[in-house]
């Protein structure tokens, strides 16, 4: 049976190891991340992380292995993600074939000049790598 679950500290190790064997290379991992996980029988087969910043947080690194991939674990993963942002304002790059994936749990894509300087440079470098990515936002409800 798949487990959904924040990942204890104790687990940045692990992450970073599922995150390489994804091919993800989306940053380093920080102790404030909060990280949730999808197990099946104690191996992570996905993992997402909302990484703080003052205002704001930042959703990063949504993974699903491929064997796993199109059967809600993602969904799951974001719904637990949600339930953290309730007052909270987060953005994400995803890739542009995403995009109902991430509005299901209301994310809007946005224009670069609607969020913070930091993300638009990344985006901008994704970009420039020729990565079909969007910006996207969701506001607490």
């Amino acid at each position: 049976m798949i487990e959904i679950s924040q990942a204890k500290p104790n687990y940045i190790e692990a992450v970073k190891v599922f995150y390489g064997e994804c091919g993800y290379g989306g940053g380093s991992i920080s102790e404030e991340d909060l990280i949730f996980i999808a197990q099946l029988d104690n191996k992570i087969i996905g993992a997402v992380r909302l990484c703080p910043n003052t205002d704001f947080f930042v959703l990063r690194g949504m993974q699903i292995i491929a064997p796993f991939q199109r059967q809600g674990i993602g969904t799951q993963l974001l719904q637990i993600c949600t339930q953290q942002l309730v007052n909270r304002v987060c953005y994400c790059i995803p890739w542009q074939h995403l995009r109902s994936f991430y509005q299901q749990v209301k994310f809007q894509e946005v224009s670069p000049v609607e969020v913070p300087i930091f993300l638009r440079e990344r985006f901008d470098n994704y970009i420039s790598r020729e990565m079909k990515v969007i910006l996207m936002r969701r506001l607490p409800i």
